[in-house]
């Protein structure tokens, strides 16, 4: 959804809720209305954010001078003082708010860019977004995904977490995503990225795509990517080579969209690691010798219980809960 297909009564109430949340009295209970609000539609959300943005935006005006007129002429409005006797700083508030939204607005057409949106899941959650295009996205575990579009550029940054992108064909409007050492950029192709530890990877299902690294000392890293390759993303911008990956990697890639872990010889520590992703209870290993035990199968990566079974009964490994809050692996 985009802003301008926001119903009016969502903006007043989006606009309320944000002078509400701005007031030193609003209460603990009213907080909790609102985060109930929010998230009881997307256009709550959505809505919530167009507001925030505009707001944000009309802290740096001034350096268009259009929006400086504006603004100069809102400033020279007569005041009525029997208004400014009566105000208070609630009223204040929404005064600029109006202010804010009509001059922000205004900064948004002039733009062409709808305000970011901001999409996240929470340990354990998966979740698929339609987007406005028609393309669509898979957002793993624990990750944070920032969608904006423009005219010329469809702009998606993907802060923490995987995610799978399936592109809408469009060669007018290159979708882009940026992570923290570059850029992948495509037409319409199916893809995906992961940001972890400072290096990024990109994986290649179906298409071609451009994965640039950021300019590093005025030089710029760039790879185009076949079906069936993953290119690493580092820190700093530099690009590793890319990878043909074997057929049990592409089921891989392909497995956790549906929430499963599909592993060939993996040490038991890497398995680990990707297993606590999903779940707000750890596991950990009590006999490090253990992290180095080579496993193999399809694993839901949510159901941490039948994960744990199969370890159990397939290979020499005892599990200890005696410990609050995390689970130990233990040799038999």
């Amino acid at each position: 959804m985009t802003s301008g297909n926001i119903p009016p009564e969502v903006r007043r109430a989006a606009q309320h809720w944000f002078l509400r949340l701005q007031s030193s009295d609003c209460s603990v209970d009213e907080r909790e209305a609102f985060e109930h609000w929010r998230i009881a539609e997307p256009a709550h959300d959505v809505a919530y954010r167009v507001v925030e943005e505009l707001w944000q935006r009309s802290a740096s005006l001034g350096t268009d001078p259009s929006l400086e007129h504006l603004l100069h002429q809102a400033r020279r409005l007569p005041p009525e003082r029997s208004w400014r006797q009566r105000a208070t700083p609630a009223l204040a508030m929404a005064a600029c708010l109006v202010l804010a939204i009509g001059v922000g607005y205004y900064v948004w057409q002039k733009s062409g860019n709808v305000p970011a949106v901001a999409y996240a899941t929470a340990t354990g959650e998966q979740r698929t977004l339609a987007l406005d295009d028609g393309s669509h996205v898979v957002l793993d575990t624990n990750s944070d995904l920032q969608v904006q579009y423009g005219k010329r550029e469809r702009q998606l940054t993907l802060l923490q977490g995987q995610a799978e992108f399936q592109v809408h064909h469009d060669t007018t409007r290159p979708f882009v995503v940026h992570v923290g050492g570059g850029t992948v950029t495509a037409t319409g192709t199916q893809f995906q990225v992961r940001v972890a530890g400072g290096v990024d990877t990109v994986t290649l299902l179906e298409g071609q795509v451009v994965v640039a690294g950021d300019a590093t000392q005025g030089s710029l890293e760039q790879v185009t990517l076949r079906a069936g390759e993953r290119v690493a993303i580092q820190s700093d911008g530099r690009l590793g080579t890319p990878e043909r990956l074997a057929d049990t990697e592409l089921a891989r890639a392909r497995g956790w969209t549906e929430g499963m872990l599909v592993v060939r010889e993996w040490p038991l520590a890497r398995l680990v690691a990707e297993m606590n992703r999903y779940s707000s209870v750890p596991l950990r290993l009590g006999d490090p010798s253990l992290g180095t035990l080579p496993i193999s199968g399809s694993f839901k990566a949510s159901d941490q219980h039948s994960f744990l079974l199969s370890l159990e009964y397939g290979w020499p490994i005892r599990i200890d809960r005696r410990t609050p809050g995390e689970i130990v692996l233990r040799h038999k």
